[in-house]
């Protein structure tokens, strides 16, 4: 119980690090951004804007963090092979 504290916090360091490598950024909304790009190969501005158009569709004009991250969540989600 008394090592409960430092693994929690191991596991948050080797996450948080794990993201940064990945992503170069802590903002969810650049991780939705990159994994679309790399999986459409399409410009950036055309990543930027389908994104915005996503969430203006969805009624949002400034998407906060837990927005960016549910929606990053979703887009992870349906990019998921299905199973037969």
């Amino acid at each position: 119980m008394k090592y409960t504290f430092a693994v929690i916090a191991l596991l948050a360091i080797a996450a948080s690090t794990a993201t940064y490598v990945r992503y170069q950024s802590f903002d969810p909304c650049q991780w939705m951004a990159r994994d679309l790009a790399n999986e459409s190969h399409q410009p950036g501005a055309v990543i930027e804007a389908r994104i915005r158009a996503a969430f203006l569709l969805d009624g949002i004009v400034n998407p906060t963090p837990v927005e960016c991250i549910q929606a990053w969540w979703k887009f992870r989600a349906d990019s998921l092979p299905e199973k037969s």
